[in-house]
Order: C-alpha cells, then sequence, then structure tokens
C-alpha cells in the first residue's frame, strides 16, 4: 500500500483524497456485513488514523 499510496501522491492525488476513499471503502465493507448500529471506532494519529476518522463520519 506504501507503493501505492506513493504513486497517487506522485502524479497529483492528495493525502486528503486517498484518505477519504479508504475510509468510506471502510465505512462501506462494514455496512456491508453488518446491519446500522451504534459503532465505537478507535483510531490513532497519523494517516491510517486519518482513515479511521473519514469511516467513523460516514458510519455516524
Amino acid at each position: 500500500m506504501a507503493r501505492a499510496d506513493a504513486a497517487a501522491l506522485a502524479v497529483g492525488v492528495a493525502t486528503e483524497t486517498l484518505m477519504e476513499a479508504a475510509g468510506r471503502a471502510v465505512a462501506r465493507a462494514i455496512l456491508a456485513c453488518f446491519r446500522p448500529c451504534r459503532t465505537l471506532v478507535l483510531a490513532g494519529s497519523g494517516n491510517n488514523g486519518g482513515d479511521g476518522y473519514v469511516a467513523a463520519r460516514y458510519l455516524d
């Protein structure tokens, strides 16, 4: 994934765009497997944490 991220950044895709796409994909995968319910998302710092924050926003 690091190489894919680096390649996307090299052609001008913003980090925020990558985080938005990743978080949205995580939320869609969760919603495909589980019925809507209250959800706790634990997210640390860094880019993966940013993905978690985006997923939480979509799951709200």
